[in-house]
């Protein structure tokens, strides 16, 4: 990326007045918090093209009637599809015990720690490969989704790709930070800087934001 140079002030300020954001504003979800790789899989298999309130009441049937990956495991494909088949994702549940089998019979009940063999794994693409690489394994790696692209677009003021901003975040942003920033990314773009009403008054980026700063465009 040529200006990216021109971007790293830029992002030093996204990152100390995101986190403070998310600190007080940031959504709270039951996944996010000492979950393991088995609760990290069940959201983000239920994430997909689903609102998080959604996801949420689906990922509290699922942990109680499957605590384990040993459980939803033997339990099969049948019991798992009625809660997928409720949010409108039944092809998901034959995945999801596929992956959670695999782990547990090739890959000593853990999820492993290199992308292409997460992706090996079915229902596994690059963004649930992140995101497992970020939050379960503990590596510098940045999970882009279109409210994170958003966000960086809008406040950079240029258009990106999915793989432009991953790159842009993990270059950007120190060890030990990044998962933090990317989580606030995250709210962000789903509280505030929405896809088509945003609400530049509320946004701790308005400052420094070239979009506010030409007046908000509510297409970009």
């Amino acid at each position: 990326m040529e200006a990216f140079a021109d971007y790293l002030e830029k992002l030093g300020f996204l990152r100390s007045r995101l986190v403070k954001w998310f600190r007080e504003f940031g959504r709270k979800f039951p996944w996010r918090g000492e979950v393991g790789w088995y609760g990290v899989l069940l959201a983000e298999f239920l994430l997909v093209r689903t609102r998080s309130e959604v996801a949420e009441r689906a990922f509290h049937e699922l942990v109680s009637r499957f605590p384990t990956p040993e459980a939803l495991c033997s339990a099969g494909v049948a019991p798992v599809r009625e809660v997928f088949k409720r949010i409108g994702l039944p092809s998901r549940a034959e995945r999801l015990v596929a992956t959670v089998c695999k782990a547990l019979r090739e890959h000593g009940g853990a999820l492993p720690c290199d992308y292409r063999e997460l992706m090996k794994l079915p229902g596994v693409g690059d963004y649930i490969a992140r995101v497992i690489l970020s939050r379960v394994c503990g590596k510098h790696v940045a999970f882009v989704d279109g409210n994170v692209l958003r966000v960086i677009s809008r406040f950079l003021g240029i258009r990106l790709g999915l793989a432009e901003v991953a790159e842009l975040l993990e270059r950007s942003i120190p060890e030990g930070e990044l998962l933090d920033v990317n989580v606030a990314l995250l709210d962000l773009g789903a509280l505030v800087c929405k896809p088509r009403k945003t609400l530049c008054p509320l946004c701790p980026l308005s400052l420094r934001c070239s979009t506010s700063l030409r007046g908000g465009e509510s297409s970009k």
